[in-house]
């Protein structure tokens, strides 16, 4: 943060065909996906990205629970962050308060 390579609570706004967000529907249709990116930072040239949850993890699940349930919201993110920047981001982090602990996604 010193540095000022690390940036908190990043609003976007991201335009995905919708068959991107389901199969069924139209390919030609355009959504927007709106959102705020917990934390991100600089190592080097590329972007690490950390979104942190606060979510119970049912026993013995660890944090493949956590990455099958938000994946999909981190892809978008990643996306969101390599336009903006036009930056690689090279890793993609949730940092689990239950758990107390990262999971590479």
């Amino acid at each position: 943060a010193r540095a000022g390579k690390l940036y908190r609570e990043q609003p976007f706004v991201l335009g995905v065909t919708a068959d991107r967000i389901h199969p069924e529907w139209d390919e030609g249709e355009e959504v927007l996906i709106q959102g705020i990116i917990d934390a991100w930072f600089y190592e080097e040239d590329d972007i690490v990205l950390v979104d942190y949850k606060t979510d119970f993890v049912p026993e013995g699940q660890g944090g493949e629970f956590l990455v099958k349930r938000y994946g999909s919201q981190l892809d978008y993110y990643q996306m969101a962050l390599e336009r903006l920047t036009g930056k690689r981001v090279k890793e993609k982090l949730i940092y689990s308060f239950y758990l107390n602990r990262t999971i590479f996604s």
